[in-house]
């Protein structure tokens, strides 16, 4: 779905990039111009935003010091100081 709406507005997730024929050592910028073709957006997978360059990835939880050992989880007793002491 969000490949989708990606498509819809045109922005790049992560294009097949062929050279134009015939100006692989072609000197200006002009004649080495790439062409770019949109796949369809049924094509994509989750892991293709991670490789694209078109999207930077952020995980803010883990840029902050991120600490799965406090999270308390339902059903759980002890609090986070208690489980960390007991191991």
């Amino acid at each position: 779905m969000i490949a989708q709406a990606f498509e819809q507005i045109r922005y790049p997730i992560l294009p097949e990039i062929t050279r134009a024929p015939g100006r692989a050592s072609a000197q200006s910028h002009y004649s080495r111009r790439e062409i770019l073709h949109i796949r369809h957006y049924s094509l994509y997978t989750p892991r293709d935003f991670d490789l694209s360059p078109y999207f930077q990835i952020v995980k803010p939880t883990l840029a902050y010091g991120f600490d799965y050992k406090a999270l308390i989880w339902a059903g759980d007793q002890k609090s986070p100081a208690a489980r960390t002491a007991s191991r």
